[in-house]
């Protein structure tokens, strides 16, 4: 097993130190006192260190290998039913019978169809608009081009005019 720190607690600087010991189970080593200025070792502090034992951990339960589970391909997959409190969200969704989903299913179709007519018709308005507005406009290039020979003639007309006067 890896060496697992642990944090003792020194009484007289009240400060983590942080110990790495190797064993089975996780301990806890007893703080290491700090060593003291003055040369005068008295009985007390010997006693006070002999009462401290160590501290162990009580040792984890044996637990199930979390490796991966190899299951044979022809292996049957069954699911547990679940049963889940009223209130998980789980639990509160909604659960619709097959009649509700057929009924969702005809009004979201037929829906779809109104929308889809409307779509059609609207495209068929804009077409005959369409040809309205290309009619109306080829109308309007026959007009423009037949007032600009109309323009054309005049001016012509006018500039034979003022040569034949400025001859005379």
């Amino acid at each position: 097993m890896a060496p697992t720190p642990d944090a003792s607690i020194d009484p007289f600087t009240s400060s983590s130190v942080p110990t790495v010991t190797k064993t089975d189970h996780p301990t806890v080593s007893p703080p290491t006192p700090p060593v003291s200025q003055s040369t005068s070792n008295t009985s007390t502090d010997t006693d006070e260190d002999s009462k401290r034992t160590r501290l162990t951990r009580p040792r984890l339960t044996q637990r199930k290998s979390s490796g991966t589970m190899i299951i044979p391909r022809d292996a049957p997959v069954e699911a547990p039913p679940q049963e889940f409190p009223p209130d998980d969200a789980r639990a509160m969704s909604p659960r619709r019978s097959s009649e509700e989903t057929e009924k969702m299913l005809v009004s979201a179709r037929l829906s779809i169809e109104k929308r889809a007519q409307d779509m059609q018709s609207g495209l068929a308005a804009i077409a005959t608009q369409i040809e309205t507005v290309s009619k109306n406009c080829e109308s309007l290039d026959r007009q423009n081009q037949a007032l600009q020979d109309a323009i054309g003639d005049m001016t012509r007309s006018l500039s034979r005019e003022s040569l034949s006067s400025k001859k005379k």
